[in-house]
């Protein structure tokens, strides 16, 4: 193990892989990597993968705008297989949600996302194999789809490593360590690592190492579960279907290959205080309710057979978006975290934003928004969607 480094990433999930994978291809920098158990394993690894630009502010649609372009082209792009599939997306309100759900649309289409309102009756033409039932109005964005977490993350890590970035898997930070009014690197099990710049970009355990050294962040671990079924050959249309976000019920749909469907939740159901001990496994409760709901939103899914499930985490702050850019009580401290459950498809972005970021003190002007201190000042982003949450 090196002793020293010019920029530490806390965190080997698909945000500090991206991160790491950016800096370290600018060059100039010795980047160390520091994941506690190994690459993409913890709440990257539970991760829906979904791949979308429907959100309801134009920052953050230019941000997953810019994001999708990298998925479209990611060999070219980065390097690898990310297993992107452009399935298209469904998205589904009530009556009670349908001038937010037609606002949104007409944002998303004035910065450029190809999508579109559409009435129940045409849900089986554009999203074959989906009901419409009690469903008021929707909209379909022609080019979403999915991606590979694991994948995805693992071609970071190996792109950062090939331009020289050093990547510790098993080590753990126990400190963030400070002298007087800046960083100078990190505490772990097998030693300390000296740096001036340290980047916090841990998900849900970002929360303890920033309130060590008296900084609070205001990230709440909440847990969200998600079954998979498999749909018999006999009922099955196709393997793959769209994407479909079901904003009533707090529910969302996402098709694997071979004709495997998970079903998940976006409602915040439970916080999970212990992001080391929180119930990973489903309760038959959980399991049934998914199931029930997919059914009724896909009716192949009614016959179908439960392949297993499990439960995410989240990492939500009060607006739902995540805090992005220096955390200024320390010099050289950085924060990329509170993603609340959609930094998965705008991770290529948010790398490239906080290499920027660090190396030139320049940040995007769409980045803004996103800073830490938007809590204390009163400017927190405000959601479109009465719900908040993922759909920002």
């Amino acid at each position: 193990m090196k002793d020293t480094a010019e920029i530490i990433i806390i965190g080997g999930g698909v945000i500090g892989a991206s991160i790491a994978y950016h800096l370290a291809r600018q060059g100039g920098s010795h980047v160390a990597l520091i994941e506690r158990r190994g690459i993409g394993t913890g709440t990257t690894g539970h991760s829906g993968a979904i791949v979308r630009q429907h959100y309801a502010n134009d920052f953050t649609i230019r941000m997953a705008r810019e994001s999708l372009a990298v998925f479209e082209h990611f060999d070219e792009r980065i390097g690898g297989n990310c297993g992107f599939v452009k399935t298209g997306m469904l998205v589904t309100t009530d009556e009670q949600g349908a001038s937010l759900l037609q606002a949104n649309v007409e944002l998303q289409q004035r910065q450029g996302v190809n999508t579109r309102l559409i009435s129940p009756n045409e849900i089986s033409s554009v999203a074959p194999g989906y009901s419409d039932e009690g469903i008021f109005l929707a909209c379909y964005e022609a080019d979403a789809g999915i991606a590979d977490s694991m994948a995805t993350t693992q071609c970071f890590a190996r792109r950062a490593r090939e331009h020289g970035a050093t990547i510790y898997e098993g080590m753990k930070v126990t400190r963030i360590l400070t002298q007087h009014d800046r960083v100078t690197g990190v505490e772990t099990k097998q030693g300390n690592i000296s740096a001036p710049i340290v980047v916090l970009a841990a998900n849900v355990w970002s929360v303890a190492l920033a309130q060590a050294i008296h900084i609070a962040l205001p990230i709440t671990a909440t847990r969200h579960p998600m079954v998979a079924l498999r749909r018999p050959q006999e009922v099955r249309q196709t393997d793959m279907h769209s994407v479909c976000i079901d904003m009533a019920h707090n529910i969302y749909l996402r098709p694997e290959v071979g004709g495997t469907t998970l079903v998940g939740s976006t409602a915040n159901i439970l916080t999970a205080s212990e992001p080391d001990h929180y119930a990973l496994a489903l309760s038959q409760e959980e399991i049934g309710y998914l199931s029930s709901m997919g059914a009724k939103e896909f009716p192949e899914l009614a016959r179908a057979a439960i392949r297993g499930g499990w439960a995410g985490l989240y990492d939500d702050t009060p607006d739902y978006h995540p805090i992005l850019g220096p955390l200024n009580a320390y010099k050289g401290l950085y924060c990329a975290a509170g993603f609340s459950g959609h930094g998965f498809k705008l991770s290529p972005t948010i790398g490239k934003w906080m290499a920027q970021l660090i190396t030139t003190d320049q940040a995007p002007t769409d980045m803004q928004p996103f800073a830490f201190e938007r809590f204390a000042q009163g400017k927190q982003i405000q959601p479109r969607y009465a719900s908040g949450g993922v759909m920002g």
